[in-house]
């Protein structure tokens, strides 16, 4: 078994792999990488933070780039960005409190060693086979009550960044993951059911059918960063809580 500290370092890496990934599907989206840090800049979704983000190799790094990030939101007219901090990181968590950043939330950071049988519930899916990026964002519009800002944010599917999923009910597109497979490990994102199709197990087929291509495709183990209500979900899928990743958010007013 790896160790945790093992763990939260592939997590991380696999987290500054997607936000490049979230950059290059924003028609105006643009990936700043500078000593370590990796920040992903989304004006068309100038609100969520979630999408305009921020990973750092370590907080000296994060400390001298920090303002140069501030005014480089500012200039694209991003109104909310985030960084990520592991939750022991009270250094970064206070220089953060320092420069006008919040605690906004606290996900589960969550990570699974990848074993043969992680497929069982995948069978029964009806799988869009050339699942589309926007149809993915609006299933994550809708389950989260955001109003079409991941639908903007989500324009294109760049080639070999992440694979996505796309799951219907009737035909009709119902829910949807993101895969980043990144040295070895495979990250989870963009999960999200509709809700008039809550109730079916859709998501937790989702994740064994991407769990399998993962395994195939190399991967040995799985990272993600959970909700309250995702963690017992994937805690029961196999999935062990490493602590917490905390979001220190900057906002300002429109």
């Amino acid at each position: 078994m790896e160790s945790d500290a093992a763990m939260w370092r592939r997590m991380l890496e696999n987290m500054r792999a997607f936000f490049a990934f979230v950059a290059d599907c924003a028609a105006d989206g643009r990936l700043i990488e500078v000593e370590g840090v990796t920040a992903s800049v989304v004006p068309a979704a100038p609100d969520r933070s979630v999408v305009n983000s921020v990973v750092y190799a370590d907080v000296e790094a994060l400390e001298r780039v920090l303002d140069l990030l501030a005014s480089e939101y500012e200039r694209a007219g991003v109104h909310a960005w985030t960084v990520w901090v592991p939750e022991e990181d009270r250094a970064a968590a206070e220089l953060l409190e320092r420069a006008g950043h919040a605690l906004d939330a606290r996900p589960a950071a969550m990570a699974l060693e990848l074993e043969g049988d992680q497929a069982a519930a995948a069978a029964e899916l009806d799988l869009d086979p050339e699942p589309s990026i926007a149809e993915a964002a609006r299933i994550n519009d809708a389950a989260y009550g955001f109003e079409g800002d991941f639908e903007r944010a989500f324009v294109r599917l760049p080639a070999d960044r992440a694979r996505l999923y796309v799951a219907r009910v009737n035909g009709v597109p119902a829910a949807t993951l993101a895969a980043v497979h990144h040295g070895g490990d495979c990250g989870i994102y963009l999960v999200a059911t509709r809700g008039e199709a809550r109730g079916r197990g859709l998501a937790t087929a989702l994740m064994g059918r991407a769990l399998a291509d993962a395994l195939e495709r190399g991967c040995t183990t799985s990272s993600l960063q959970a909700t309250r209500l995702g963690e017992p979900v994937y805690a029961k899928l196999g999935y062990r809580k490493l602590g917490e990743v905390h979001m220190w958010e900057r906002r300002r007013a429109p």
